[in-house]
């Protein structure tokens, strides 16, 4: 039982490796983002740059996606937390795709900016969020650290912490947002960049979550 133990922490620690070089493309796509709403005046080539840039981070987390996706397949885990692993890595793979969809909608809507109402928005409180949400990858980052149970719990409820003041900012904007003379391709553009910021806080909090039952099955 101790050596078939050793065996699949041994493939635990493989996984958590790649999931953290997953993280890592996260960490990169979203700096970049953030980079790009830093500036009013970036030009149309700067922002297409920055997207190229991050779909290229994208597609190679979804080379690891697969990758750790076979390994589990084969075994790299006890059968009891297979599906835990498959969902935390859903979750991991979502934050990847958010920013890139955040990316996205930024290119489209970016001549939005004009109005300073949006950009006044997209300059402090969608900058906050994605602060926010930079912090809560490198909790989750040092959660894939670490087999101690009550460092996990205690990491994944400082995760969830920032997640709430995360949903506390967005229902913020939202009553804002609301308040303004916006058009609907306007409201449209930043309540689809809030939600998008809420999305990818809510995976980071349930990946730590599932990282934490993961780890402390095995």
């Amino acid at each position: 039982m101790q050596r078939l133990r050793k065996v699949f922490s041994s493939g635990l620690d493989e996984l958590k490796e790649r999931i953290d070089s997953h993280l890592r493309l996260s960490q990169d796509s979203l700096r970049i983002l953030q980079e790009t709403i830093a500036s009013r005046n970036l030009d149309k080539s700067a922002v297409d740059e920055a997207v190229r840039k991050i779909t290229a981070l994208e597609r190679e987390g979804d080379e690891i996606v697969r990758d750790v996706v076979d390994r589990v397949a084969q075994g790299a885990v006890v059968p009891t937390v297979t599906n835990v692993v498959l969902v935390l890595l859903d979750n991991v793979d979502n934050i990847l795709d958010m920013i890139y969809f955040a990316a996205k909608e930024i290119r489209r809507g970016r001549h939005l900016w004009t109005n300073d109402a949006i950009y006044s928005i997209v300059s402090a409180e969608l900058k906050e969020m994605l602060d926010l949400v930079r912090t809560m990858l490198e909790y989750l980052q040092t959660m894939i650290k670490t087999n101690k149970a009550e460092d996990l719990r205690r990491y994944a409820r400082i995760i969830s912490s920032l997640e709430e003041e995360i949903d506390e900012i967005k229902e913020n904007i939202l009553d804002k947002v609301y308040a303004l003379s916006l058009n609907a391709v306007e409201f449209n553009h930043i309540v689809s960049l809030i939600y998008t910021a809420d999305k990818i806080a809510d995976n980071i909090q349930d990946a730590a979550y599932h990282l934490a039952t993961v780890v402390t099955s095995v």
